[in-house]
């Protein structure tokens, strides 16, 4: 039918979709939230959305929820429409509400749960929830006993697929889903067509049991780190992995879901970390857009500050840094949170200059020109060739260059920290 309720996680997201769809000539259209909520025939924010829902659902809000001195043989939607007749000869406050239908809903999670309405027969998830209890409960408002509806009908609207990558947000969800099924939980199998295929595979109960199996037999092989790919050469990192591996085992899940491009911030002790900057750790080469068991060949972990040049100058000094501060309060710039796009581009700039420096430096000479030379990577590209490294003469063969490999869209960020010396 002509009633549909669109949900979003954001406000912003909701206002912006009722002043977008507004401006595209719908009307019958509002925007509800917690802190307020929007009609295309009203310029007034009101706090009060019963009366809109009302609007929306007048069969469901008005008819059914509330008394009425009125009486019919007729059920369903047939005594609906003589409760019509009668309302506008008796009450012609409501006679008004009817004349003034809502038709498209967009809301917040404030009406994901609590609020009955089934007078629509779709529900639009314009963005998805993490939480699989929320999307099941946004379902929930229209899929109910009493529906006048024979079907009902959901829309998911998905990242991009070089978003989804980041975030593997579909794969995470259909997990959450399963293991709440395998509970007794009921769920939306046409939730999608790939958890659709996951919940109606009989085989799902026993390998979730496998799966908490191997979790159980974790040993350090797991998560061993090969020095050559982190760079790390000779250094001794014994801590360092015992260390993560216990930090690892508490939930080792949580930390193979986490997407990437994960951000935090310290202020940090200026006798360990003496410029303002960031840490990060980046991978090559990016992984490409739906491939889910992508592999780095190498890990670089870098401090750089805010013109691109390395304030300490091996990984294992960086590692030492993080220690020292780990249990330092977490601190991220405001300009950071919020996303402010000088800021942002700032560190990208940050990032690019310092990959610039691995594919080649630059000499300013007596006469003021300016000449460039071998970069960080091709110098220690030779210094392994003189040592028989495997990997160097492997890179010779293949003939790539570093300034072919040292572009900012080759490698992944993977996590990153905001340094602000205190």
């Amino acid at each position: 039918n002509q009633k549909v309720i669109i949900f979003t996680v954001y406000r912003d997201t909701a206002e912006y979709l009722f002043k977008q769809l507004k401006s595209r000539g719908f009307d019958k259209l509002a925007m509800v939230s917690g802190s307020g909520s929007l009609t295309s025939d009203s310029n007034e924010e009101t706090n009060k959305f019963e009366p809109i829902l009302e609007r929306f659902a007048p069969y469901t809000k008005l008819y059914m929820e509330k008394e009425w001195e009125f009486h019919t043989k007729q059920k369903g939607m047939n005594a609906f429409y003589e409760w019509q007749e009668w309302i506008k000869e008796n009450q012609p406050r409501t006679y008004k509400k009817l004349q003034q239908p809502i038709d498209i809903l967009i809301a917040t999670d404030a009406l994901s749960e609590g609020q009955n309405l089934q007078d629509s027969d779709m529900v639009i998830n314009y963005d998805i929830h993490w939480n699989p209890v929320r999307i099941i409960q946004r379902m929930g408002r229209i899929d109910r006993l009493g529906s006048p509806n024979k079907k009902v009908h959901s829309i998911n609207f998905w990242p991009s697929d070089n978003i989804n990558t980041y975030l593997n947000l579909q794969g995470r969800i259909e997990q959450r889903m399963a293991a709440m099924k395998l509970a007794g939980s009921e769920v939306d199998l046409q939730f999608s067509d790939s958890f659709k295929e996951m919940a109606q595979d009989e085989s799902l109960e026993q390998k979730m049991t496998n799966r908490m199996l191997e979790q159980m037999q974790i040993t350090l092989d797991d998560i061993e780190v090969n020095e050559q790919s982190l760079g790390f050469n000779d250094l001794s990192l014994e801590q360092y992995r015992q260390d993560l591996l216990a930090e690892f085992l508490k939930d080792k899940d949580r930390y193979k879901s986490m997407p990437r491009g994960l951000y935090t911030g310290f202020k940090a002790d200026k006798t360990i970390c003496p410029q303002p900057g960031l840490i990060a750790l980046l991978g090559y080469p990016a992984k490409p857009s739906k491939i889910k068991d992508h592999v780095y060949r190498t890990f670089n972990l870098i401090y750089i500050n805010n013109q691109g040049e390395e304030v300490l100058l091996n990984q294992k000094e960086v590692l030492e840094a993080l220690t020292y501060h780990k249990d330092n309060e977490r601190f991220v710039p405001r300009q950071v949170d919020c996303g402010e796009e000088g800021t942002i581009n700032g560190l990208a700039q940050s990032l690019k200059h310092w990959l610039d420096r691995q594919a080649y430096s630059e000499e300013k000479q007596e006469d003021g020109t300016v000449k460039k030379k071998m970069g960080k990577e091709s110098l220690n590209m030779l210094s392994n060739l003189r040592k028989g490294d495997r990997d160097a003469i492997d890179r010779v063969k293949q003939n790539k260059k570093a300034s072919d490999k040292f572009q900012l869209d080759n490698f992944d960020l993977i996590t990153w920290f905001l340094i602000t010396p205190n």
